[in-house]
């Protein structure tokens, strides 16, 4: 009967471990047909799990997920101090234990790649936001990134006037940071009167308790599907807090791809009622235009870096002051882990994603042009 009971367990494990080659096969059958998934996952079975998840643990004030990951780091340590111990002691049967433990790992690493799959990862192979949006994202010349990034500077040296300083002169969320969280859903609110669907967030962003050592990672927020958390690193200069919100929000929504979560925290921090994400959406976008400036024309980039406002180059400074301060080893090595996995998420640009967003800007700067020349 022992060995009945065995037998069960083995055939329970190797049928979930084949949850592994579901979720591959699952994937691939996605990206093939990025139609069907828009309509069928991202804009149909996503909204559901994104509604539960979310509103299961939304409302609690601190991430759950930062909570868990410790307490499931212990366990599996544990269970391997504990494997490591049997094979130590059954001589006998160590190559049953072996094969044992291996299976064990084998399961955990499908489980939580088919769940990942399942509850969010799908969205990475969703139509693009340019196709949902029906916006004409296309290659554009120097000049008119030139004027657009012209447009962006000015309005975004015109929103500076509205907000708040510390001590520094540096910019500061009104009512404080912990207010600023408290706010960050109102930009989607917003945004979903023009957009049917931007109202799909649950909860609010939550600040990462251990920031001071996930500084060091690169990291400025990061999602997690299995909770529907979108979690922020308190450490980053409090201009681009606003931003990094509405990014993380980007991908609770449904939205993985990083220039389109970008490109959505512009979008979002602009229709916001209040002046504090509104720049600090369009500081961010500006970051993304001026560096695109600069790799096609330096000097270009020099002339509209001395146009910007003193509390802008303020604000840029304190960015440029976080980046030495974190800078290093340990944060080489998760960009590189960062990089790997987004190219492997279907974003073959890797790290580089993230300042596509310009493409975007783009066609939402044409479009706009468009607009005014058949309105003249």
């Amino acid at each position: 009967q022992d060995d009945n009971n065995l037998k069960r367990k083995l055939s329970k494990k190797y049928l979930l471990i084949l949850l592994f080659p579901f979720g591959y096969l699952l994937n691939i059958l996605s990206r093939r047909s990025s139609v069907l998934t828009e309509q069928y996952y991202s804009s149909a079975i996503y909204r559901g799990i994104s509604w539960f998840i979310g509103n299961l643990f939304g409302w609690i004030p601190f991430s759950v997920a930062e909570i868990l990951l410790p307490v499931l780091a212990v366990i599996v340590l544990w269970a391997l101090i504990k494997w490591g111990i049997r094979l130590v002691r059954n001589r006998k049967e160590r190559w049953i234990v072996l094969g044992n433990g291996i299976l064990n790992i084998l399961l955990a690493i499908s489980l939580v790649y088919f769940s990942f799959t399942a509850l969010w990862g799908l969205n990475y192979n969703r139509q693009s936001l340019g196709s949902i949006l029906d916006m004409d994202v296309q290659d554009s010349t120097v000049e008119e990134l030139v004027m657009m990034t012209e447009e962006l500077l000015e309005s975004t040296n015109a929103l500076r006037e509205k907000v708040d300083e510390d001590e520094q002169g540096v910019m500061v969320p009104f009512g404080g940071v912990k207010d600023s969280f408290k706010r960050a859903r109102e930009g989607y609110l917003a945004t979903a009167e023009f957009i049917p669907g931007f109202d799909a967030v649950y909860g609010r962003p939550k600040p990462l308790l251990f920031s001071s050592v996930i500084a060091y990672t690169n990291i400025w927020g990061i999602y997690i599907p299995f909770t529907a958390e979108p979690n922020v690193n308190m450490k980053v200069p409090t201009p681009m807090l606003g931003s990094t919100m509405m990014h993380e929000l980007a991908h609770q929504l449904g939205f993985a791809r990083e220039d389109e979560a970008n490109y959505i925290s512009f979008l979002t921090c602009s229709l916001h009622p209040d002046a504090d994400f509104q720049y600090s959406g369009h500081l961010s976008a500006l970051n993304y235009s001026l560096n695109a400036v600069y790799g096609q024309n330096a000097e270009t980039y020099k002339d509209l870096y001395s146009r910007l406002s003193e509390g802008v180059k303020r604000d840029y400074d304190e960015n440029s002051k976080y980046h030495e301060k974190y800078d290093g080893p340990v944060r080489e090595a998760f960009s590189k882990s960062n990089d790997a996995y987004l190219k492997a998420n279907n974003q073959a640009d890797g790290e580089r994603s993230y300042g596509r967003m310009v493409d975007l800007l783009l066609a939402q700067y044409r479009h706009v042009q468009q607009w005014e020349d058949q309105t003249r």
